[in-house]
């Protein structure tokens, strides 16, 4: 053996291959830190939208009554609240029963003519 050849020390280039090497680094952590959070929470809020939209389909083909609770902004009067059935008719009773209201007068709307509770 011949002095200073005996053992080969590996090559670990330049200095391009070591910025390469940290930029690569700093991609994999990037991506580990920001871009696979993101991603879930994009799938978790697809999931939410899928829930919220069947069950807004639900309660629409299966004929159960919209809840409409009016509640004013004094404290010490009480809210009121009506069920209706059908998403286009909740539409219209809110907005009879927030022209009534705005107008001063006590809402006897068409759509829910009845007042299941002024509490």
């Amino acid at each position: 053996m011949e002095p200073g050849h005996g053992q080969d020390s590996p090559d670990f280039g330049g200095l391009d291959d070591l910025g390469v090497a940290v930029l690569a680094f700093l991609a994999v952590v990037v991506v580990a830190i920001v871009v696979i959070p993101l991603l879930l929470f994009g799938i978790e809020l697809i999931l939410l939208g899928l829930l919220v939209a069947t069950g807004i389909l639900g309660r629409t083909l299966l004929g159960r009554p919209w809840i409409v609770h009016a509640t004013p902004l004094a404290s010490e009067a009480e809210g009121l609240t009506w069920q209706v059935v059908g998403w286009r008719r909740s539409n219209r009773l809110i907005d009879e029963v927030a022209a009534s209201l705005g107008t001063g007068l006590d809402p006897s709307p068409a759509e829910a003519p009845e007042l299941i509770s002024t509490a």
